[in-house]
């Protein structure tokens, strides 16, 4: 699966607000913490993470239903 690769949108900190403004509600609905998954090679995901406080909590093996290969699991305290 694939998604539109809109190049000038790139960099301008658009998914790190987003991810903001997501947090606030998740917050409100009682959750302790938010996890989100990447490939190791998405640096950008990485970053947005980050940005937001999230930190690694681990590498591992997709299911086969879910695409396969590595992934990193990464956590955000509410």
């Amino acid at each position: 699966m694939g998604y539109a690769v809109v190049p000038w949108k790139r960099g301008k900190g658009y998914a790190s607000e987003a991810l903001r403004l997501l947090l606030p509600e998740a917050r409100d609905r009682g959750l302790l913490h938010v996890e989100l998954t990447t490939d190791p090679d998405n640096i950008a995901s990485q970053r947005v993470i980050a940005n937001n406080g999230g930190h690694l909590v681990e590498e591992f093996e997709m299911p086969s239903a879910y695409g396969e290969g590595v992934n990193l699991r990464f956590r955000i305290p509410l």
